[in-house]
């Protein structure tokens, strides 16, 4: 096995597979919808920071947002099950494959920042500082800490204990929110400088001995492989078949203890499985709640009622297409294939489950636009037109399988 030239053939395979994968996307109505939102999003983006009331605390909000997105850290590693046997005995010889990784994961993550940032732009100039040359002083200041993030994180890693390694994980989200914090209050230079000292002090005398003494938990490297693919390809089997995709569990004992009650009265096996798949399984409950929460900001943030009427639409839309992937989580399971049940069960038991969470999320955005709206008409519409998209909702799935 050559390992010099492992590493850039894993990226390459990668690559070559999501592509196409990102040609589907590309051509899918979801694509069309983020555009659409985009566009609505850079008109009204003027007029958003305007009304935004001077009491929102909007250093403190941006602060919080790249604390997380320094601590988070994500890492690609493009390891395979198998190499925790084939692999593991060259470990010695695979440094530049790991270095790359992490260089790799750094680089990525700091284009989804610079992005974010830039974004976030306008609104930093006229609420934090509107000379431009501080805008940049403080991108570049963020990237050098998603740098010193990632080269903690790659040592972090290393350790066995998770309750350890989520002690050093709130460390740095108080390093980095003491770092943000100051740079987006304008603070002067040097006490930025005094935390970026703290930083290196910390690498070099804390982090960096970890390297040399501890060895690499390849389970977990590969535990945080799996969870990167699985989000990736969990949002592409929405448009298309993924056979690859495993399942992850999370139990959420606070919402099961809630959702039992209703989910077992149903005669319906499927009905329970698809109940159980949703709120324990991958990142169904998660996607859900986001499109959710970011709908309602959004209605909130501008002031155009018939704009609010377009993004409550097009965020319940957003929403039928993600819960497709929900209709292809029992393929990965053989025992469904075994029930004496029908079909017919199964494609009743996923309408009435996606049925029901979409007109949740209708009813939710609908009391939002009665909330922040104005106008009767653009109200009236959210929930008439929601609830026939949840009525018809079979008709728009087709293509997948389900009618």
């Amino acid at each position: 096995m050559d390992v010099n030239n492992l590493w850039g053939d894993r990226v390459r395979e990668f690559w070559n597979e999501a592509i196409r994968y990102l040609r589907l996307l590309g051509n899918s109505g979801f694509m069309f919808s983020l555009y659409a939102l985009f566009i609505a999003g850079g008109y009204f983006y003027p007029s958003f920071i305007e009304w935004l009331p001077e009491a929102i605390p909007v250093s403190f909000i941006l602060a919080g947002v790249f604390t997380y997105m320094l601590t988070k850290c994500p890492l690609r590693t493009f390891l395979k099950e198998g190499d925790l046997v084939f692999l593991l005995p060259l470990e010695p010889k695979l440094k530049n494959y790991f270095r790359n990784s992490v260089l790799y994961s750094f680089i990525m993550q700091s284009i989804a920042m610079a992005i974010i940032f830039l974004l976030l732009g306008p609104l930093f100039q006229d609420r934090v500082n509107e000379d431009s040359g501080y805008l940049y002083s403080v991108l570049f200041c963020i990237l050098v800490a998603n740098l010193w993030n990632y080269a903690s994180f790659w040592a972090e890693a290393r350790i066995q204990t998770e309750t350890i390694r989520n002690v050093h994980v709130v460390a740095r989200v108080v390093i980095n929110a003491g770092l943000t914090t100051l740079l987006f209050h304008n603070a002067a230079f040097w006490y930025p400088a005094a935390v970026f000292l703290i930083m290196l002090f910390v690498y070099l005398f804390y982090y960096y001995p970890l390297l040399t003494q501890h060895l690499l938990k390849w389970e977990l490297l590969l535990a945080l492989e799996q969870k990167r693919l699985s989000i990736f390809y969990r949002f592409v089997q929405s448009f298309t078949d993924v056979p690859h995709v495993k399942a992850g569990v999370k139990r959420r004992k606070w919402i099961t203890s809630l959702t039992d009650s209703f989910i077992w009265k149903n005669n319906s096996v499927y009905k329970v499985l698809f109940g159980k798949a949703f709120i324990r399984s991958g990142e169904y409950l998660g996607m859900y709640t986001r499109l959710l929460v970011t709908g309602g900001l959004v209605m909130y943030a501008f002031p155009n009622d018939w704009f609010r009427l377009g993004v409550a639409l097009l965020f319940v839309y957003m929403t039928s297409v993600q819960l497709r992937t929900l209709w292809h989580h029992l393929d990965v399971m053989m025992w469904p294939d075994l029930y004496p049940v029908s079909i017919s069960n199964k494609q009743l038991a996923f309408r009435h489950i996606a049925k029901r969470l979409l007109l949740f999320q209708t009813v939710l955005l609908s009391i939002v636009y009665g909330i922040v709206g104005s106008a009767v008409l653009p109200g009236t519409l959210v929930l008439v037109i929601g609830l026939l998209f949840c009525y018809f909702y079979p008709i728009f799935k087709k293509d997948r399988g389900v009618t």
